[in-house]
């Protein structure tokens, strides 16, 4: 017999390692034709090792919701200056400190109204003008209506003579002009000859007579005069007579026929427009009156905008800067303009008025823990400023603020009941949150692992096979899942050996 037969597994495990059974040159003889006679066997397969199991285990079994949180105020009372009309920045003269203690009608912070004043003053103004302005349309209006007949029967008679005027120079005024500055020419033309036949008639008859020297020098003269008069007349005639036929008759033409048409459009204009710029009117007025509604009512507003300056803490408690939204505080970016001498923009100071007396405990848990969360539920919590001490929390009927989960998330908000003695938490300290969700002395349980899902959807486990036998697989029904273990309602007893893992 070889001595590998006293070592079988050893020998399986290990096939062709000749180099180590070599073990001492006594047994050199025995060994080596042992050693040939199995090197010419075929290597033998490896044996598969056994799956890993696990049994299942009866004992207490409890299902833990631990998370960090935060006090919150119960009702608190955002107190913000947002006013309906006003939109320029002010300046603060007062603004009380975070976390100030405050009475009902306390002035959290107060501003300069200069300006306030000053816009209500003028829009005052801007109002009394704005009425008298309405007054007098008002009044115009009446007489515009019974002007607008008047004014177009006037600009039709206009037209109507400017048309008449035109014909009449056309048929009878250009002829006749024409032959008065012609009559004139002539006219003078005869006076010249006239007088210059009379000289004429005085020089000869002065010579035939016996008069004086005097007299007759006298009358020569005078009528030299008329003669070198009429002269210049006939000269002065030409020059009149060219000046009306060539240049001022024909711009009289002109200018009637310009008039003619003028008061023929404008009489067009007024037809087409004059009803129109009478409804214009009513239109404007209307609109004032409008404006002027529009203007009172920014009045009321900008006054009870005014009204509310400064602003006051409506109820008693504590003023913290800022407001609570989603569990965090907006103190810092109010903070950083809350002092005397800064500028602001309506809406910017923001307060929030709370009792410190009334605090909720607020958390935030993954989606996938949301089943943990019922209206029984109820631990403690550890505040984050005094490990020492424990506050008792009950939960309220409607556990989750937000019925839909955000973000993976859900808020749950806790009622606290603070013990006697206990230090009382602020709204906005922290703290850890321990809540007991489940527990049972004698539960069932098996490593998650070990418990899989079947393709209809229903749990199961799978026993191992005897003999080398396939596993089995056998229903069960889960109850809580924590720790990594499941607790097993049916299907699985304590000391069941089940496999680790789905085969």
């Amino acid at each position: 017999m070889s001595i590998f037969a006293l070592f079988p597994r050893r020998r399986a495990a290990c096939p062709g390692a000749r180099a180590h059974v070599v073990m001492s040159a006594l047994l050199a003889a025995a060994v080596v034709p042992a050693a040939a006679q199995d090197e010419a066997k075929p290597p033998q397969a490896a044996t598969p090792a056994a799956p890993a199991t696990v049994t299942a285990e009866k004992g207490r079994f409890e299902v833990v919701l631990e998370a960090k949180g935060d006090f919150e105020p119960v009702d608190p009372v955002v107190v913000q200056f947002k006013p309906e009309q006003w939109a320029q920045a002010l300046e603060i003269v007062n603004v009380v400190r975070h976390g100030t203690i405050v009475k009902a009608g306390d002035v959290l912070v107060e501003f300069d109204t200069e300006k306030f004043d000053r816009a209500i003053a003028d829009l005052e103004v801007d109002l009394a003008i704005g009425e008298r302005a309405i007054e007098i349309a008002r009044r115009e209006l009446p007489v515009t209506e019974a002007l607008v007949p008047l004014e177009l029967a006037a600009s039709e008679r206009e037209a109507r003579a400017a048309g008449e005027d035109l014909a009449r120079f056309l048929a009878i005024g250009r002829t006749l002009a024409e032959d008065s500055a012609r009559f004139r020419l002539r006219s003078a033309e005869e006076s010249l000859k006239y007088n210059r036949e009379e000289l004429r008639q005085l020089e000869k008859m002065y010579r035939d007579k016996d008069l004086t020297e005097e007299t007759e020098e006298m009358i020569l003269q005078r009528t030299r005069f008329e003669v070198e008069s009429a002269e210049f007349n006939l000269r002065r005639a030409g020059v009149e007579n060219e000046a009306a036929l060539e240049l001022e008759i024909p711009r009289r033409e002109a200018a009637l026929r310009d008039a003619a048409e003028k008061t023929r459009l404008g009489l067009e204009k007024e037809r087409a427009t004059s009803g129109l710029a009478l409804e214009q009117k009513r239109l404007g007025l209307q609109k004032a009156e409008r404006d002027r509604a529009e203007a009172l009512r920014k009045m009321r507003d900008l006054k009870a905008d005014r009204a509310a300056v400064p602003l006051k803490a409506p109820r008693d408690g504590v003023a913290y800067l800022g407001r609570l939204h989603d569990g965090a505080w907006s103190t810092g970016v109010v903070a950083a303009k809350a002092a005397p001498g800064q500028s602001v923009l309506p809406g910017e100071m923001v307060f929030t008025i709370v009792d410190p007396a009334r605090v909720a405990f607020r958390i935030r848990i993954d989606e996938k823990e949301t089943h943990l969360v019922t209206p029984a539920l109820g631990g403690r919590v550890e505040l984050t400023g005094r490990p020492d001490a424990e506050v008792a929390i009950a939960i309220e009927p409607a556990a989750a603020l937000a019925p839909v989960p955000r973000d993976g998330k859900l808020d749950v908000r806790f009622a606290v009941t603070v013990p006697e003695g206990a230090p009382r938490p602020l709204p906005g300290t922290t703290g850890a949150a321990t809540c007991r969700v489940y527990e049972k002395a004698d539960a069932v349980t098996l490593p998650a692992t070990a418990v899989s899902r079947a393709a209809d959807g229903t749990r199961e486990v799978w026993l191992p096979g005897k003999d080398g036998a396939a596993p089995q697989r056998r229903a069960v029904r889960v109850g809580r899942s924590s720790g990594g273990r499941v607790e097993i309602l049916e299907g699985v007893a304590a000391g069941d050996v089940v496999l680790a893992a789905k085969p």
